[in-house]
């Protein structure tokens, strides 16, 4: 942690302690963050048990635990600056609710091109990346949304 973690006045709680749980989660219509969500494979995994909860702690420790399909647990150190949340050593612009009882993620994902081997190609284009083999597959850029929801 820089500066940010010193601006915090001692005694001051984050807005993140506590439990959160994903109520949301999809892919945008557009790469560009925006449209209409497309959230079938989410809801699909819902139907079969699969939960998503995050428990954070005030001494910048959490536990992300996954119920259902692959269950897990795992843990992760935390710290937010301004309007950034960083956990697992990745950090995402979040939207916080009014009310603080949600915040949401968008995740953007470059495109890419798999070769047979499944291994990432360096081609830039759908053009280039099929041009290159005929069993290379192109994945074009996307932005995905994660939705949670504080537990009270």
């Amino acid at each position: 942690c820089l500066n940010a973690c010193e601006e915090k006045k001692s005694g001051e709680m984050s807005l993140f302690i506590g439990t959160w749980k994903v109520t949301e989660m999809g892919t945008y219509q557009s790469a560009k963050c925006s449209g209409e969500i497309d959230d079938t494979e989410w809801r699909g995994l819902k139907g079969k048990g699969l939960t998503i909860t995050l428990e954070i702690y005030d001494d910048d420790t959490g536990k992300e635990i996954i119920t259902g399909p692959n269950a897990n647990t795992t843990t992760f150190t935390w710290y937010d600056v301004g309007d950034t949340f960083c956990f697992s050593g990745d950090c995402y612009k979040y939207e916080m609710a009014p009310n603080n009882n949600s915040f949401f993620v968008n995740v953007e994902e470059e495109s890419y091109c798999l070769d047979e081997n499944y291994e990432v190609t360096g081609d830039t284009s759908e053009r280039e990346c099929v041009s290159a083999s005929t069993s290379n597959q192109w994945f074009p850029p996307k932005c995905h949304k994660t939705k949670y929801k504080k537990q009270i």
